[in-house]
C-alpha cells in the first residue's frame, strides 16, 4: 500500500514542486519590484500569475526526460544526491543550450541554477527513497547445529 502511495502522490508531488523550485529560480533574478508593490494588489497578482506560468513551462519542457530519468532511478534503486544534482545541471545545461544565441549569460546562468534546483528538490521529496519499494532478496542464513 505504501508503495502505491509512493507512485500516486509522492513522486508527483515531488516534480510539481520540483518546477515550483526551478520556477523561482529562473524569475528570483529578474525580479524588480516597484516602491508601489506593497500596497498594490495587481502587482503580487501578477507576480503570482508570472510564477505559476513558468511553473508549468518549467514542467512542460521537463516532462518526458525527468520521466524517464524517474522510471529508471525506481526500477534501479538509484538513491544518489549526486546523480539527481548531476541530472538537474545536465537538463539545466541542454536547456540552456538548445536555442543557440537565444539568451543572455544571465538568463543561461538562471537557467542552470533552475535545473540544479529541480534536481535538488526532487531528490529531498522524493529521489532519496528510489527503488525502496522493490524487494531484496537477502541470503538466508545456514541453521545453526
Amino acid at each position: 500500500m505504501i508503495q502505491v502511495l509512493r507512485f500516486l502522490f509522492l513522486i508527483p508531488t515531488g516534480f510539481v514542486l520540483a518546477c515550483f523550485a526551478a520556477s523561482f529560480a529562473l524569475l528570483w533574478p529578474f525580479i524588480d519590484l516597484p516602491a508601489s508593490a506593497s500596497v498594490d494588489p495587481f502587482v503580487w497578482t501578477e507576480l503570482v500569475f508570472g510564477f505559476f506560468a513558468q511553473a508549468a513551462q518549467v514542467g512542460t519542457l521537463a516532462l518526458i526526460p525527468w520521466g524517464l530519468f524517474m522510471v529508471l532511478t525506481e526500477a534501479l534503486g538509484q538513491r544518489s544526491l549526486i546523480l539527481h544534482a548531476a541530472a538537474g545541471l545536465a537538463g539545466g545545461f541542454a536547456a540552456a543550450r538548445i536555442p543557440p544565441g537565444a539568451g543572455s549569460a544571465a538568463l543561461e546562468t538562471a537557467m542552470i541554477v533552475a535545473g540544479l534546483a529541480f534536481g535538488l528538490v526532487y531528490w529531498i521529496v522524493a529521489g532519496h527513497g528510489a527503488g525502496r519499494w522493490r524487494r531484496r532478496d537477502t541470503p538466508s542464513l545456514p541453521p545453526q547445529t
